[in-house]
């Protein structure tokens, strides 16, 4: 066993080394405030499906949630408040309902309690006042029309959106606006995390508003990110 362990050091020593991909841990590039606005400059918010991609990419950064976690979101969940909204999610990971306070933004643009507000008015508009929150809009802007595959109906009947779906919204609109890296639905996620350590927010509280495990791995490689950074030797020394 040790000897097989020795093994496969020499192996990973040597994939670092050479700098091979294998050896590097794949992360889904983080989506900061800057790469939201600039995704979300090119979106056509006056289509239903543009306001629903708005609304679907701000208010996962938001909350931090997975896409699974967001698109099994209802429409109830959403609560008007003073300062927004309140959005009750349910966190697989921790295995609880947790509920985030969803502020405006000082920018129009980016900000996810207008974003939502637009398309939830748009979907009362169409009839839609309960069931799944993000729903499938085809070309024609019509919700959740149905799918057949051989003749038989497929998909939610509900038209909810599945997570894969929420999933490519993101990395179409990364690459739509030029955006170089690793994009994925987990981008969100990740890019709520990091700028919200970047501004000063206390690891338990972002841990507690995504839903992280405690001594969350991920959640402190994230932290690493911004925090080696910020806290380096070299802040002050003079240089």
């Amino acid at each position: 066993m040790r000897g097989a362990r020795a093994v496969l050091n020499v192996y990973r020593d040597r994939l670092a080394e050479a700098r091979e991909e294998a050896a590097q841990a794949r992360q889904a590039t983080a989506a900061l405030p800057a790469q939201l606005r600039a995704m979300l400059a090119g979106v056509d918010r006056t289509t239903l499906a543009g306001k629903r991609n708005a609304a679907l990419v701000l208010l996962g950064f938001a909350t931090a949630a997975r896409v699974s976690e967001l698109v099994a979101l209802d429409v109830p969940a959403m609560e008007e408040a003073e300062h927004g909204y309140d959005v009750t999610l349910y966190r697989k990971k921790v295995r609880k309902h947790t509920t985030n306070a969803i502020l405006y933004g000082a920018d129009p643009a980016t900000c996810p309690v207008r974003a939502l507000r637009t398309y939830r008015a748009a979907l009362e508009a169409a009839g839609r006042t309960d069931g799944p929150l993000f729903v499938r809009v085809d070309r024609w802007n019509r919700i959740a029309p149905p799918m057949t595959r051989g003749g038989r109906p497929i998909g939610d009947p509900a038209g909810r959106m599945t997570a894969e779906a929420a999933a490519e919204v993101v990395e179409r609109l990364a690459v739509a606006a030029g955006l170089s890296g690793d994009w994925s639905g987990h981008s969100l996620r990740r890019g709520f995390a990091t700028a919200a350590r970047a501004a000063g927010h206390d690891p338990l509280e972002i841990a507690r508003a995504g839903g992280w495990v405690d001594g969350s791995r991920v959640l402190a490689r994230y932290m690493d990110d911004v925090d080696r950074v910020r806290n380096s030797p070299l802040v002050g020394i003079g240089l």
